[in-house]
């Protein structure tokens, strides 16, 4: 029968605290609903925990989890205030100091939502590009290259595969006469150079597989859509080039909201500790 007691009790508080919910919902008053100890918990703060912890289950099953998870909370803090006491008072400091800094980090947030000011004018926005344009610079590949389009049909008979390695001056005139005659996207330039991505714009092939293709293959074709991509990399360098603007605009517009926010936490933090001192003064004993 003893082993039936626990149960016995947490069933009678559960259909309680059941009363009492929709008791509560109907004058809008808060109840205890059981007790572990000298710790009680209320309705109010069950629904609190029901909310926070088991917003998508069954009421009658969220219910109970969350007294559960209440109490066993309770019998931990029990059990420590009476084997480890000094233990238990180190732990409450430090989630003291914790929960401040949260609590402060959160009221920071009110804060910065209330006075950010997120009107970032094209003047802002250029004055911090001039002023970090280091910041926007890349390295960009740089190539002399064959590249060439022709459609699969007219790619089979022709055989521009043969050429377009450019081994001897036969192979350029060859691909020369191909690429006048019968692409319809056409580049051979020896000794001029250009940005690969500009070579590549047409050829829908990832990032890494253009870098392989420079430093390694240098060299492929690739099919796409009825058409035939020719490229040979005849020689590569790198260049470094600054991003325009227009690419880097949005990424300015949120470092310049960043150190607003930023600004303002600190601004924040003073404020908030000067006026809780003021509101809630120490009363020494």
């Amino acid at each position: 029968m003893n082993n039936l007691l626990p149960y016995r009790s947490l069933k009678v508080a559960f259909l309680g605290s059941l009363f009492l919910f929709f008791t509560s919902c109907t004058n809008g008053n808060d109840y205890p609903i059981c007790k572990i100890g000298n710790s009680v918990l209320t309705i109010s703060e069950l629904n609190k925990r029901i909310e926070l912890y088991y917003p998508n289950l069954e009421e009658n099953e969220a219910q109970k989890l969350a007294i559960e998870q209440w109490a066993n909370q309770q019998r931990i803090l029990l059990e420590m205030e009476d084997n480890m006491p000094k233990e238990l008072m180190e732990q409450k400091v430090k989630l003291d100091e914790d929960l401040l800094q949260l609590n402060l980090y959160t009221l920071e947030n009110k804060y910065i939502s209330e006075n950010l000011d997120t009107v970032i004018s094209e003047k802002a926005i250029q004055n911090y590009y001039d002023q970090h344009r280091d910041n926007y610079k890349r390295e960009s590949y740089i190539v002399r290259a064959l590249y060439m389009k022709i459609p699969d049909t007219i790619a089979k008979i022709i055989n521009a595969d043969k050429y377009y390695l450019l081994k001897d001056s036969k192979d350029f005139n060859e691909i020369n006469k191909i690429g006048n005659l019968y692409a319809t996207s056409f580049y051979l330039e020896q000794n001029r150079w250009i940005y690969f991505e500009d070579l590549m714009r047409e050829i829908p092939i990832s990032t890494s597989q253009k870098e392989d293709l420079i430093r390694n293959q240098r060299h492929a074709i690739f099919f796409e859509n009825g058409e035939t991509h020719y490229v040979n990399i005849l020689d590569y360098k790198t260049k470094s080039i600054t991003s325009p603007l227009q690419v880097e605009r949005a990424k300015i517009k949120q470092h310049i909201l960043t150190i607003r926010s930023n600004q303002l936490r600190e601004e924040a933090k003073v404020i908030i500790l000067n006026n809780v001192r003021k509101k809630y003064p120490i009363d020494f004993y």
